[in-house]
């Protein structure tokens, strides 16, 4: 026994921490069945040997998000899907680290139980954009890294800060 909770699967099942049911095991080896390998999709020695040379180039050394980290891969700024032209163009790709595109795909691409989010256009504006202008809502509110909610204000003791 491990001492933590047992979890409730989508499907309904209780299983024990750590473990998945029967279906959901059924279902990833279902996905895993149907989609190409790596070496299928084009991630072959040629893609090894490409990448590693980008990587080595002046000024792809660190993530392109920002972060800091070093750049371990490479990434496609605009998913392929396929496109043989796409794949390898170099204007599509950029210095990533591994954390940092699993992150960017599971914002973009949805994972986890997330709907995919828009990405941004070219002209700079987004799917939200575009629905917020057709339901007159208006453009979303920014929050600061300290959001003040006057919900949590309590007597005598001030504004509260999360």
């Amino acid at each position: 026994m491990n001492g933590r909770a047992p979890r409730l699967m989508s499907c309904g099942c209780v299983v024990p921490y750590g473990t998945t049911c029967q279906h959901y095991r059924a279902d990833r080896a279902a996905v895993d069945r149907r989609r190409p390998n790596a070496r299928a999709r084009g991630y072959d020695s040629k893609w090894e040997r490409e990448s590693k040379a980008f990587l080595a180039l002046p000024g792809n050394e660190l993530c392109a998000c920002g972060c800091g980290r070093s750049a371990d891969m490479v990434d496609h700024k605009v998913a392929h899907k396929g496109d043989k032209k796409l794949f390898w163009s170099r204007a599509n790709w950029q210095p990533f680290n591994l954390i940092c595109n699993r992150r960017k795909a599971v914002r973009l691409e949805g994972a986890f139980g997330r709907a995919a989010s828009a990405a941004p256009h070219p002209g700079g504006t987004s799917e939200t954009d575009l629905r917020d202008a057709r339901t007159d809502r208006g453009p979303r509110r920014k929050t600061s890294e300290r959001f003040f909610s006057p919900d949590l204000e309590e007597k005598n003791s001030g504004p509260r800060f999360y």
